[in-house]
């Protein structure tokens, strides 16, 4: 099986080197590509196709949490890893709510990095623990489930439970095609259901739709 390709957006060069270093002979992930900024990266994206994009989140133009939303609605097969220095709630939310998969402290060791890879490799969530703790009291009154959902997942079940055809959820959001069915398989290995019935049920009993 082929390495995922990482790509790797930080404005230092020395925290590229590091990361680049770090998984030098890894067999389940390379470096594809690097840039300093988000011009670099749409830039290269096209050429490169990453699996995995690794992004500061304070970069000089746009930031991380911008990079990511124009990533999710551009390239929403790509998974994100934001690495932050910031201890700040707000921004933490604002990856969640985007659907950014993972977010690790920037000074991590080589063993939190990879586990965060692998997490995102798996197509699961990893939040390191200082930033569960702050999801977790920004998503206070939630079920669990939901907590776990970021904004555009839970307007696509909204949409989604209405009996909207993948088009017309497109249509309805503002997206492509594409994207509504990496929303459907994202909610769908997050909640852990088996079929459509399920997700209906589940906004039912949410109360994200009248049905």
């Amino acid at each position: 099986m082929n390495p995922l390709k990482v790509f790797l957006v930080d404005d230092h060069k020395l925290v590229r080197d590091g990361i680049r270093a770090m998984l030098l002979g890894n067999i389940s992930f390379k470096v594809a590509g690097t840039a300093g900024n988000a011009e670099e990266l749409f830039n290269q994206l096209n050429e490169v196709q990453p699996d995995i994009c690794v992004v500061d989140i304070q970069l000089p133009g746009k930031n991380g949490v911008e990079i990511s939303k124009q990533l999710k609605d551009q390239h929403p097969q790509i998974k994100i890893l934001i690495l932050t220095a910031m201890k700040d709630d707000a921004p933490v939310k604002q990856c969640r709510d985007i659907g950014v998969e993972g977010m690790i402290s920037k000074d991590s060791g080589k063993e939190t990095y990879l586990e965060a890879l692998e997490a995102l490799k798996a197509g699961r969530t990893f939040y390191a623990g200082q930033f569960t703790e702050l999801l977790l009291k920004a998503s206070q009154g939630k079920s669990d489930k939901m907590a776990m959902l970021s904004e555009r997942e839970i307007d696509f079940i909204k949409a989604f439970s209405r009996g909207l055809s993948h088009k017309e959820i497109a249509d309805h959001l503002n997206i492509s095609p594409r994207t509504v069915e990496v929303h459907k398989k994202n909610v769908m290995d997050k909640l852990q259901f088996r079929n459509d019935v399920d997700l209906v049920k589940f906004a039912i009993k949410e109360g994200l739709t009248s049905i």
